[in-house]
């Protein structure tokens, strides 16, 4: 079983989409307990809106600038992850095919009793890269809907707050 290198062995693109995968379900989980939370405490928030409101123009726009970025953590990466993975993927796919091709010699010949496993390893980089890039994306789709529907309810609710009310 003569021997092509593996194509998909561990080079620096292997270990940066590593770290960037970690980064990607770091945040993620990050996030959601995030959320989780903003909802178990929504009585305490309410609370605390009722304050604020209660203080002025200054005041509402001062929170809702402190909770939009705290709702916004993490989106810069996730939206980093989400163009850096597949382009790290290709990288490692790249680098692989090179290291396959060289493998191969001048003539681009198999060499007897290769095995042809290796050579569908190649592309194993570029799937994870995808794998990486579509869980960062839709990590980030969620956080901003999430947190443009709770900006926007607490505009809503400022604005029925402001509306007369009809005797």
């Amino acid at each position: 079983m003569g021997g092509l290198p593996t194509a998909g062995g561990a080079g620096p693109t292997s270990l940066l989409l590593l770290l960037l995968s970690i980064a990607v379900v770091t945040v993620t989980f990050d996030r959601a307990r995030y959320w989780l939370q903003w909802w178990r405490q929504r009585r305490l928030r309410q609370n605390r809106w009722e304050q604020v409101v209660a203080g002025g123009a200054d005041a509402i726009e001062t929170q809702l600038l402190e909770w939009n970025s705290q709702m916004a953590f993490g989106e810069p990466l996730l939206q980093a992850a989400g163009v850096l993975g597949p382009l790290l993927g290709l990288i490692g796919t790249v680098m692989g095919l090179m290291r396959v091709l060289a493998s191969l010699g001048p003539q681009l010949v198999l060499p007897a009793g290769a095995n042809l496993n290796n050579y569908g390893q190649v592309l194993l980089s570029t799937a994870l890269g995808l794998i990486v890039s579509l869980i960062a994306t839709s990590s980030l789709f969620a956080n901003q809907g999430i947190r443009h529907w709770q900006v926007d309810g607490l505009r809503r609710r400022l604005r029925l707050r402001a509306q007369p009310t009809k005797a």
